[in-house]
């Protein structure tokens, strides 16, 4: 009978310089991964900012994590709790699991810094502008929504976020891994409903030399809160004795935020919403988000360099929608009216749109 219990999941950890950090991971069935995170910065060349990268996959395999380095006592304490939410919202698939570690490092005194997540999206640029008078350090990755041989258009995308950072006043650290395209994605761990806030967190921790608070910024206002990567409690929980992990704005809808930025022209300039990136695009201008991120400035009043076409009734009809971009749409409408912002021609395409995909739906297209 073939043998069916778990194999530890190994991490063994690396330092070439100090701007460079990496893992050597070995999980079950003899699968084995090399991971690289590097900067502009120089990074912590201990175990702790692998925990966060490490352990939900583990949960998901069903398998203990050994780590050979010393980990933050706060960030093991701290990691309990990550496992009991994550487990509580998915307790089929991602089951709690045991940590080792060498040694538990002693509290260490947290950096000054102040640092927020920065890909140039609208809660990027409201949380960095919002928050402008706090944040010390903007923080753009390159290797989780742009792969990492994706040299053209992380280049376009590291240069946008330059010139950004720079117009608000605030040094930019850059970070390249490859934590997502070798390790997660190899395993299928899905990247927004489990994943993002982690690897997030992997490099907040990673920069804990320079910075003592990390702000992810959030995705969903709190009337709209559920189980997804990034979450007021999960964020939390990924902090360390040197990093607290910080979730952003909650008091905020999207419209609220776009509201916002279209008041800077920073952001009209260099705003990147779009993930598909059709033919190589910084924004595509077709998918779902570019069309629903332009409604929003143009309902704001606002006019984006990035998004510069005018929007098309017959395009936003013809966007593909799941039921979690139907929710979108719908949201987007009770906004409108909300707000007493009247244009008839785009609610209409809407509804279309919300219709079509549930005929779409029905005959499995």
């Amino acid at each position: 009978m073939k043998d069916n219990a778990p194999t530890t999941m190994s991490v063994e950890t690396f330092s070439p310089d100090p701007h460079h950090i990496g893992a050597r991971i070995r999980g079950p069935k003899a699968r084995s991964f090399t991971i690289h995170t590097e900067s502009n910065h120089s990074l912590d060349t201990s175990a702790t900012p692998w925990l966060s990268a490490v352990l939900p996959v583990a949960m998901q395999v069903k398998t203990p994590v050994d780590f050979d380095g010393d980990v933050d006592s706060v960030a093991i304490d701290n990691s309990h709790r990550a496992q009991e939410i994550l487990s509580g919202w998915h307790p089929r698939h991602y089951p709690r699991t045991t940590i080792g570690f060498r040694e538990t490092l002693t509290s260490v005194s947290p950096a000054p810094g102040v640092g927020c997540f920065f890909s140039c999206g609208v809660d990027s640029f409201y949380t960095a502008i919002n928050q402008s008078d706090r944040i010390t350090h903007l923080v753009f990755v390159h290797g989780y929504d742009i792969k990492p041989d994706d040299h053209d258009l992380a280049a376009q995308a590291l240069a946008s976020a330059r010139a950004a950072a720079g117009e608000l006043g605030k040094p930019l650290i850059e970070v390249r891994t490859t934590l997502r395209a070798e390790f997660s994605d190899s395993y299928r761990v899905p990247w927004g409903h489990i994943y993002h806030g982690a690897a997030l967190a992997h490099v907040a921790q990673a920069l804990s030399p320079h910075l003592g608070t990390v702000i992810i910024p959030s995705s969903y206002p709190s009337g709209s809160l559920k189980p997804w990567g990034s979450h007021p409690d999960l964020d939390a929980a990924w902090s360390s004795s040197g990093v607290t992990v910080e979730h952003g704005e909650l008091d905020v809808t999207r419209f609220d935020k776009i509201t916002r930025i279209v008041e800077s022209p920073t952001a009209m300039t260099y705003l990147r919403v779009c993930w598909e990136n059709r033919d190589g695009r910084y924004n595509c201008e077709r998918c779902f988000k570019c069309l629903r991120t332009r409604m929003g400035i143009t309902f704001a009043g606002g006019e984006c360099a990035t998004l510069p076409s005018p929007l098309d009734p017959q395009a936003v009809k013809r966007v593909s929608l799941n039921s979690a971009r139907r929710q979108r749409f719908r949201e987007t409408i009770a906004e409108l009216d909300r707000r007493g912002v009247h244009d008839p021609e785009l609610v209409r395409a809407m509804k279309s749109a919300i219709r079509r995909s549930y005929v779409l739906q029905r005959f499995g297209r």
